[in-house]
């Protein structure tokens, strides 16, 4: 259909690593409740049970873990949300035609604005470490267009910011997940397309 028409609709679905981030998340939710609802106090009946003097110092040291558990707690939750509306956004149409991709309800971002895909280390979404991630790499018109003219709103549908805190930026664009293509076919899809729409471009820099 893109050699014969020249463009292709095509409907999205959650890529492999947002929907087991949404699986970690809540494993670990479970997990924290269980502490708080049943390991916790276990330990805290076992204590006065065994004739353990209470001191002012250990009511504090509990109170302190038990807001610190809540902290987590609330923050898992709120990453559980935010990766819960990810998920329904990458449902929305992915389309390839002339004037460039969009995915994620953003575009269409024109093919000079990126490279073509390809599967690399990249930033992890929540830590510090590197994952493996088939991605776009921005081109310097495309990082200059994501990063000061796109809302901000819209860039973290491309890809998550990375980089040191004083120079947070978006680097590239994931590759789409779309319902009944396994992620390679997606990736020899995109760079066909990009192959027949644009020419070749220097990566944007990194740091």
């Amino acid at each position: 259909m893109l050699q014969s028409t020249g463009s292709v609709r095509m409907p999205g679905k959650p890529a492999l690593w947002s929907g087991a981030m949404r699986w970690l998340f809540l494993a670990l939710i479970v997990l924290v409740l269980i502490v708080l609802v049943v390991v916790g106090p276990i330990g805290i009946i076992a204590a006065l049970v065994s004739d353990v003097s209470v001191t002012p110092a250990t009511i504090f040291g509990i109170i302190a873990c038990y807001a610190m558990l809540a902290g987590v707690l609330a923050l898992l939750f709120t990453l559980y949300r935010r990766q819960g509306r990810y998920k329904q956004i990458e449902h929305s149409v992915v389309r390839l035609e002339p004037q460039g991709l969009t995915l994620r309800g953003v575009g269409p971002i024109p093919w000079r604005d990126f490279n073509p895909a390809q599967s690399t280390l990249v930033p992890a979404e929540h830590d510090s470490g590197y994952v493996l991630r088939a991605v776009m790499p921005l081109s310097p018109s495309g990082f200059a267009n994501v990063n000061q003219r796109l809302p901000p709103n819209l860039r973290g549908r491309l890809c998550p910011a990375s980089g040191p805190i004083w120079n947070k930026a978006h680097r590239y664009i994931y590759v789409p997940g779309v319902e009944g293509l396994s992620q390679g076919e997606v990736t020899d899809l995109l760079n066909r397309a990009h192959s027949m729409y644009s020419r070749p471009v220097p990566t944007a820099p990194q740091r």
